[in-house]
């Protein structure tokens, strides 16, 4: 077939806010909005679609929902399974009993561990939520800090409140996290905060002495691991994942967990499996607290914040059930047919270098996201769900770029010879004449110039079939002020050809250095037609690709630099670029 370009836009925004995107958290999720034009453009229906790296599925969704069949692969064993757990179709009566009764089998095991005494009637109701504190002792007289204390009326603490010994969290000693308010309904209905009572206090102290602590579904979390590093589990001795779960929270989940293991029906008992490693983030002490909202938890890290949440078990678990529903709705409602087909939907286990399960030109289209070098790494953060699953991801396959540890040496060229592989694997199982879409975004000039030349080698038509920006939108500060954290808040998605079968490619051009300040300064001419710094790098990434510049030399660093000293300035609301004068962010330090 003949793609019709014409149909892709430049810039693909979508945003992530659709039911599937939002029902089941994985790191650096492509919306299945910004993969349906792309699947449409260059395939028809009953034909076949892969994805080499294929995370948590959601080139398979998307591919289900136009009526091709998809070829998913991954090292990700969480992957595997979210991908599995959207795909299985279940009637939501079906769901809704099964969901009923696990709920009353687990609360029924748990007993009285989330009651409370309300406070304005003394009426024992369910617990909705517990806020916990870090507690701090001074390194100079040892009087202890609640650090709630001092954020909830309005900012961080900056002495000791005996002696007024300065107050650095870092050389501060922390001592055991203390419960310092719950929240509660009131007989209307309405949430009502109240401050923790001995009541509360006797219910933790027993659920800290339940021997069902011990059974809880945990995986060690070990100093060889980027992320015990990066998230400084050593010093706030968290070295295994059962480790970020309150004494409460674990035996919900451990009943909870037994009874959907139980149930004999196979498609039930993976859609519920399925909306309980969804709820694991939020029912630890990685949800963090806010004056004004739940801010959830860090995704990209093992990070506990100061202020956390306790939420009960059972209220996370019938919201993820609704969400699942609603997802079912999305993917299978508009195309019935679909739910006697999931057989078209295929996932394995196997690392992108080596999809040798799959028949050389047998692919009619390729659409896959890589990882993004040293920015993410999924094995590490997939271990907290993977505990439960009872299965662990082999990291050894793992396409990253490792800055710490032993593994950092020669984690440039792992990585890179990694990438070429997967391509040349991208390139064998796709027909003669069709296409691949690779989604990358890196602040690092270095590392998109290894992508640049690893398609090149595996074979690949040299000038691109189409470049696109793709926008995701923004959801958190850092996003917001990405102009000044050196973060990337845009990908590009870049379409290359392989040759059709006889066609001879012809000298590949060479790639020309690149004049960054060149490049850089017609993008600043055209600031309007651009976001933020990241809009602005993405589209030099874009035009230098199309002309067969090298990128090895273009950093996000430079394009943050040129802005400020064009005079630009990011609006801390919105994350625009702006000359206004109220916008005081500077778009580099």
């Amino acid at each position: 077939m003949k793609p019709d370009l014409s149909l892709l836009p430049d810039t693909v925004t979508a945003p992530r806010t659709d039911p599937i995107y939002n029902c089941h958290g994985y790191l650096t999720k492509v919306p299945i909005a910004a993969i349906e034009p792309f699947i449409s453009v260059f395939t028809e229906p009953g034909e076949t679609v892969a994805d080499v790296f294929a995370g948590s599925g959601m080139t398979g969704l998307a591919a289900l929902r136009l009526g091709r069949a998809a070829e998913l692969s991954d090292i990700s064993v969480l992957g595997r399974h979210i991908a599995t757990g959207y795909s299985t179709f279940v009637s939501q009566k079906a769901m809704q009993i099964a969901a009923q009764k696990v709920i009353n089998s687990a609360r029924a095991a748990v007993g009285e561990l989330y009651t409370t005494r309300r406070q304005v009637d003394g009426i024992i109701v369910d617990m909705i939520r517990t806020v916990w504190s870090f507690v701090y002792a001074c390194p100079s007289c040892d009087a202890e800090l609640v650090y709630y204390q001092y954020v909830s009326n309005g900012g961080p603490p900056e002495a000791c409140p005996k002696c007024s010994f300065r107050f650095v969290r870092r050389n501060w000693i922390r001592k055991d996290d203390i419960p310092v308010e719950i929240v509660v309904r009131n007989h209307d209905g309405r949430l009502r905060e109240q401050p923790i009572s001995d009541f509360d206090i006797g219910l933790i102290r027993a659920a800290s002495k339940d021997p069902r602590q011990t059974e809880i579904p945990s995986a060690v979390i070990s100093e060889h691991r980027e992320m015990f590093s990066r998230s400084g589990l050593r010093k706030a001795g968290l070295v295994k994942t059962s480790d970020f779960f309150s004494s409460r929270n674990a035996i919900a989940l451990i009943e909870l967990w037994k009874v959907i293991n139980e149930i004999k029906d196979e498609r039930i008992r993976k859609k519920l499996q399925f909306v309980f490693t969804s709820i694991l983030p939020r029912a630890s002490r990685r949800y963090q607290w806010s004056p004004k909202r739940p801010l959830n938890a860090q995704n990209q890290t093992y990070y506990i914040a100061p202020v956390y949440y306790e939420w009960n078990v059972f209220d996370l678990f019938s919201r993820k059930v609704d969400a699942a529903m609603r997802s079912d709705n999305y993917l299978f409602g508009t195309t019935p047919l679909l739910r006697g087909a999931l057989e078209d939907l295929r996932y394995n286990l196997t690392s992108a270098d080596e999809v040798s399960h799959i028949l050389s030109s047998s692919i009619d289209y390729v659409f896959t996201d890589p990882p993004f070098g040293s920015n993410i790494f999924y094995s590490d953060m997939n271990l907290f769900h993977e505990a439960w699953l009872g299965k662990i991801t082999d990291n050894r396959f793992e396409a990253v770029v490792h800055t710490t540890g032993k593994r950092k040496e020669r984690a440039e060229q792992r990585y890179e010879a990694l990438l070429k592989s997967a391509f040349r694997e991208a390139f064998r199982i796709l027909k003669p004449g069709r296409f691949i879409s690779l989604v990358f975004g890196n602040s690092s000039g270095r590392i998109w110039g290894l992508v640049q030349r690893a398609l090149r080698e595996a074979g690949f038509k040299e000038a691109p079939s189409h470049v696109a920006i793709l926008d995701k939108g923004q959801r958190s500060v850092k996003g917001l002020n990405s102009g000044s954290e050196s973060v990337v808040t845009v990908d590009l998605i870049l379409t290359v050809q392989k040759p059709m079968k006889g066609e001879k490619r012809r000298d590949i051009p060479e790639l020309k250095n690149i004049d960054t300040q060149r490049f850089i300064s017609e993008a600043l001419s055209e600031v309007g037609e651009v976001r933020n710094p990241s809009h602005l790098y993405a589209s030099i990434l874009r035009k230098a690709i199309s002309e067969h510049y090298t990128l090895d030399h273009l950093h996000l660093t430079d394009v943050l630099i040129a802005v400020r000293n064009a005079g630009y300035v990011i609006d801390t609301k919105t994350g625009l670029l702006s000359t206004a004068p109220h916008a005081t962010h500077a778009a580099a330090s």
